[in-house]
């Protein structure tokens, strides 16, 4: 590890270069820190604290967030679960796992309720970027009610005597893992490996793979959606958006189809999220980092079926309002049947910039919806449930937002909010906040 006294500039590089995906932008095109701008930030709505890292925790503590209602359990619409990047499982050579927290009043408390482990085999480790997904139907061995669950295991190389407190040790390879539960995740049980690819490393050569996302496609196929390094060598992909489908609910995976891919060495396509929308499509969202001209924004294309999303090269709609303010990194995405006779589209962000990438009037407070259902057109901005401050108030913390996932109520008339925010100088808590969705604006 280099001295935290460092330059900040340093910090965050040398924290990329620990395994953290160079989503965020910032580590690909150099150490960039956007210039500060003028931000509505009053922290009006800084909701409640789903759990916060005790103190010696390795940086930074708690990240990734991401929240999946269940449609089958007992508790019937109002049961969600939550899980995250839980660092305190990382430290001292320990071997890492995803913690799972339910609701049972639709977002408004929640409590810890379980915990995924590594049962691959491999003894890795679940360190990163997990997700859930509540089977609708039956698929594969499972029935309908089923949750899913995918994340990123990497074992730590190091001797556990070498890795001192507070500290990630030299990470190994990636692996895109699957995990089933029945009991509505109370338990879990390994499923199979989608993916694999090299060391944890977002640099030239390593070829990781990065956050999965599930959804069933048309034909109720299982799809894992992710961020892909591999292809570099043979065909001057930096990194891109891919899928594997499974016709036997994830215990064997198909070859690889692109859904976003830029051919230029440099643009990184990544962080997918994908939503089905009323009238059969499927869209999906993630962000395009690399080129100055383009480094962290939003975008979104449409699939009919979820599984051809056709030329990887168009790379869609940009999320764009018309006076020029924009989304950059950690997007999520959902739908609404509220706002119009479509229901609306509401896409979230890490930071809210205008057209000089300068923070603009909302960052940290809004949404941005659409009622067209292919993303076209101008988005406008929707009072968000959660309010925080952004990576750039907060003098560069890149973790700080790194996915804000968001979950409307079964009706559509409230909305949850979830991301990581700073609870001090090194580490970050995971807060949410559920609040009414207003949709006046529209």
């Amino acid at each position: 590890m280099k001295d935290p006294k460092t330059s900040d500039c340093t910090r965050r590089e040398h924290l990329q270069s620990m395994g953290f995906l160079g989503a965020a932008g910032f580590g690909m095109a150099g150490c960039m820190q956007l210039p500060n701008g003028n931000s509505s930030s009053g922290n009006k709505h800084r909701g409640e604290t789903l759990y916060s890292p005790p103190e010696g925790a390795p940086a930074p503590g708690a990240m990734y967030p991401r929240v999946e209602r269940l449609e089958s359990s007992s508790g019937g619409n109002e049961t969600l679960l939550a899980t995250f990047e839980y660092y305190p499982s990382m430290s001292g050579g320990s071997e890492p796992y995803f913690p799972i927290y339910r609701s049972t009043n639709g977002g408004q408390t929640w409590s810890k309720f379980s915990e995924i482990h590594d049962q691959s085999g491999k003894d890795w480790g679940l360190r990163y970027q997990p997700t859930l997904y509540e089977l609708p139907e039956e698929t594969g061995p499972w029935p309908a009610g089923t949750v899913l669950a995918a994340g990123n295991a990497i074992p730590i190389l190091d001797d556990p005597e070498d890795v001192a407190d507070g500290e990630i040790g030299e990470l190994g390879d990636t692996s895109i893992d699957l995990y089933a539960s029945t009991d509505h995740g109370e338990s879990w049980e390994y499923v199979s490996t989608v993916v694999t690819g090299g060391p944890a490393y977002p640099h030239a050569g390593n070829s990781p793979v990065w956050e999965p996302e599930l959804h069933l496609d048309a034909d109720g196929n299982l799809v894992c959606y992710f961020a892909d390094e591999r292809q570099a060598d043979d065909d001057e992909y930096n990194q891109l958006v891919g899928l594997k489908a499974s016709s036997d609910g994830g215990q064997t995976w198909g070859e690889e189809e692109f859904v976003a891919a830029v051919p230029n060495g440099t643009d990184r396509p990544g962080m997918p999220g994908v939503v089905e929308l009323p009238n059969g499509t499927y869209m999906a969202v993630y962000e395009l980092v690399g080129s100055d001209n383009v480094n962290g924004e939003v975008r979104v294309k449409t699939s009919p079926d979820g599984r051809d999303w056709g030329d990887p090269t168009d790379l869609g709609q940009q999320v764009v309002t018309d006076d020029g303010r924009r989304f950059i990194n950690g997007p999520s995405i959902t739908w609404t049947p509220r706002g119009g006779p479509n229901g609306t589209i509401l896409v979230s962000g890490k930071q809210l910039v205008d057209g000089n990438r300068n923070l603009a009037d909302g960052n940290g407070e809004v949404l941005l919806a659409t009622t067209n259902l292919d993303g076209s057109g101008s988005w406008t901005p929707v009072e968000a449930p959660l309010s925080f401050e952004t990576e750039s108030e907060l003098d560069g913390r890149i973790f700080v937002g790194w996915t804000t996932p968001i979950l409307p109520s079964a009706n559509g008339k409230r909305l949850l909010q979830m991301t990581s925010t700073a609870m001090n100088e090194e580490l970050c808590e995971i807060r949410y906040a559920e609040r009414p969705l207003k949709l006046n604006e529209l």
